[in-house]
C-alpha cells in the first residue's frame, strides 16, 4: 500500500532522531509522541485519471528500543479530494505499526475509513499488512486489505486508477 508505506517512511523519519545514545537505554525503551501533517498533489495520469489531492496530520505514540525495534501507535486524520469534480472524503485510521530491528513493518489495524460530506461510511479496510518499506516488498496482507492505494482511493472519489 503505497499510502501506508509513505505514511510509514515518514515517521521513521521524524522519530529516527529521538533514537539518541545509548546511555539513555539503560531505563528502557523510550517513549516519543510527535504530530506532523503534509500534503501532496498527484496530476491526472499519476495516480488517478483526474487530479488527486490529499492532506493529513498524523500523531504518533512511539515506543522505541535499543535494539532498534519500535511499536508506533498512529492516528491519522485526513482529506482526499478529487480537484476536477470538487468531491472530498474524509478519513480517520487508528493503527499500529510494529516494526522489527531488521525494518520489516507489520502494520494492524483500520487502514482506511472513508466518509462522504453526510457523514456516511464510503470504505472501510482493517487487518494486517507486512511490507518491508527497504524494498517496496508487500510480505502478506489479510484479505479486507488492499495494499494498492490507487485502487482504493481513485474509485471512492469518483474515478479510476492512472493506466
Amino acid at each position: 500500500m503505497v499510502g501506508a508505506v509513505l505514511t510509514a517512511g515518514t515517521m521513521l523519519g521524524v522519530l529516527a532522531p529521538a533514537a539518541g545514545g545509548t546511555a539513555a537505554w539503560a531505563e528502557g525503551p523510550q517513549h516519543v509522541t510527535s504530530t506532523f501533517s503534509d500534503h501532496f498533489t498527484a496530476q491526472p495520469g499519476e495516480l488517478c485519471d483526474f487530479t488527486y489531492h490529499n492532506e493529513f496530520m498524523a500523531t504518533v505514540d512511539a515506543l522505541i528500543f535499543a535494539d532498534g525495534s519500535e511499536i508506533d501507535h498512529i492516528v491519522i486524520n485526513a482529506i482526499h479530494t478529487n480537484m476536477d469534480t470538487g468531491f472530498v472524503l474524509t478519513e480517520t485510521d487508528h493503527l499500529s505499526d510494529h516494526i522489527a530491528s531488521d525494518g520489516v513493518i507489520k502494520e494492524v489495524g483500520i487502514v482506511w475509513h472513508l466518509r462522504n460530506a453526510d457523514g456516511q461510511i464510503v470504505v472501510v479496510h482493517a487487518g494486517q499488512l507486512v511490507f518491508n518499506p527497504a524494498t517496496g516488498e508487500i510480505v502478506k496482507f489479510t484479505p479486507n486489505i488492499n495494499p494498492d492505494f490507487a485502487a482504493v482511493i481513485c474509485p471512492a472519489l469518483g474515478g479510476s486508477p492512472a493506466p
